[in-house]
């Protein structure tokens, strides 16, 4: 027989959890990065198609993804967008990307363009050059890279060494051509970003690689963008699918545009959205475009920035619209650069649309629309507003992430009172705070826990949530009060 003599000391499980931190803003972007430009080829591996890529900073984004944002032509390069309006123009970080650009399959062909020197330097026709170039003049003599020039395969610029043979060959006179192949991100078709799983090869890509970013990086994506390639409506109802069951468990929603080539007129803008069946509850719908210096740039992305921006204030709580908040841009445009301006009447007219546009008004350049692709055959206050759908998202996300930890625990009175108050508490500090309506509550009731269901291991907890709307309408009603004259007098 053994006998404990002394001081024990033992330590019994906690009866409250914190909740874990969910990011409801996280944007997971893919499209297109010019991956050709990382000089490292291990790097460029980690960021071909089939994988994805967490950036903090637009300098890790350069580096990562070969991306620099501040000159990076948008409409070929749609993840440059993305890290220039996350890390520049809103300061949210960080992002995931999945790059669907292929250098090896993504490329065209230059043949024999005639190459005109001015002094010592000429520019070819298209930049982003793969590889090396072959030149050559008339006579078949062909000049070698880093000994008669040198070339910035990102601007094409060739520049000619001095003394070297190329040097006295446009002395003489001779003229040049050369060959060579150039990143065509134009190539990348709906297809490759709605990607799928390959059985044969056992390679995930495009939208399916959604399902990495957990297993990856321990984050849930809150928003989906798919900048240049979101406007094809197949694409936005594929981005809407992906939005629930990540991962079997986790939900967000997504940011998607309408075409401004076709679509150049507000008054068609509803009738294309109704005939394509844009109408998911998970899809946040924009037009048209907006412009930042001279180079245009997807509302979608902007929208999700303004929204990152927005959570920021409310501690990083999702409950309220990123409508009515301010876009960092200088112009309201379609495709070809034509400027928008919207009338309260005209911009309410796509917001009763379920259409997010931009109004410019007291604040400046706004986002206007508060309601989800859903609206208006949907009127469910939890489906037809933005704010609800990523609330409940992230309310969600935090309840798996929280208790997941307790799967397998002993079904007894101890697990639910754990469940019940520690939940009960972080709905309270959610009301505390204005993010949910007083008397929000969670109960395991009777009636959801039957025999039945206790035997084969389920346990319910009821939730009741009342979710903050938008104040889309403020009234004040104005009375001529004729006895307050005679206070004139007074």
């Amino acid at each position: 027989m053994s006998v404990d003599y002394g001081i024990s000391v033992n330590q019994v499980p906690t009866s409250l959890i914190p909740p874990v931190k969910v990011d409801g803003s996280l944007p997971m972007a893919f499209g297109c990065a010019p991956i050709h430009r990382i000089a490292d080829s291990a790097e460029r591996a980690r960021a071909m198609p089939g994988n994805i890529v967490l950036c903090y900073t637009d300098t890790e984004a350069g580096e990562m993804l070969g991306i620099m944002s501040a000159r990076d032509d948008f409409r070929k390069w749609g993840l440059s967008e993305v890290a220039f309006s996350s890390f520049k123009l809103y300061g949210k970080a960080p992002v995931i990307f999945a790059n669907i650009f292929d250098p090896n399959k993504h490329f065209k062909v230059k043949t024999d363009e005639v190459v005109a020197f001015s002094l010592d330097t000429a520019a070819l026709s298209v930049g982003d050059i793969l590889n090396t170039i072959t030149l050559k003049d008339n006579e078949n003599t062909v000049y070698v890279e880093g000994t008669d020039y040198t070339i910035n395969k990102i601007t094409a610029i060739i520049t000619v060494i001095e003394d070297s043979t190329l040097a006295a060959a446009i002395t003489a006179g001779k003229t040049f051509t050369a060959s060579y192949n150039y990143a065509a991100p134009e190539l990348v078709t709906a297809d490759d970003i709605i990607g799928g799983y390959d059985v044969v090869t056992g390679v995930t890509s495009g939208l399916e690689l959604v399902e990495l970013a957990f297993p990856r990086f321990r984050m849930v994506p809150g928003i989906l963008l798919a900048p240049n390639f979101s406007h094809e409506p197949v694409v936005a109802m594929i981005m809407a699918a992906k939005c629930e069951g990540i991962n079997a468990v986790f939900n967000c929603v997504a940011y998607a545009d309408l075409p401004t080539d076709t679509l150049t007129k507000y008054g068609d803008v509803p009738g294309y959205k109704a005939k394509t069946g844009l109408t998911s509850k998970n899809l946040y719908l924009c037009w048209p475009k907006v412009k930042v210096g001279s180079r245009l740039m997807n509302l979608s992305t902007h929208a999700a920035g303004a929204t990152a921006a927005e959570d920021r204030v409310r501690s990083d709580i999702p409950y309220s619209s990123p409508s009515n908040t301010n876009i960092q841009c200088e112009a309201v445009v379609t495709d070809d650069g034509a400027e928008v301006s919207l009338s309260i009447p005209q911009a309410n007219f796509l917001r009763g649309n379920g259409i997010t546009t931009v109004l410019n008004f007291t604040l400046g350049n706004t986002l206007w629309g508060a309601y989800t692709a859903a609206y208006p055959g949907n009127t469910d206050s939890k489906d037809s507003f933005i704010s609800s759908r990523r609330m409940l998202a992230w309310y969600g996300n935090r309840l798996v992430l929280t208790w997941w930890q307790k799967v397998d625990d002993p079904n007894n009175n101890r697990l639910i009172q754990t469940i019940a108050n520690s939940e009960q508490m972080n709905l309270n500090a959610l009301m505390a705070v204005g993010a949910l309506a007083p008397g929000s509550t969670i109960s395991a009731r009777p009636e959801d826990n039957n025999t039945l269901s206790l035997m084969a291991g389920t346990l319910s907890f009821h939730v009741m949530l009342g979710l903050i709307l938008p104040a889309q309408l403020i009234k004040f009603d104005l009375e001529f009060d004729p006895e307050l004259l005679q206070n004139i007098f007074s």
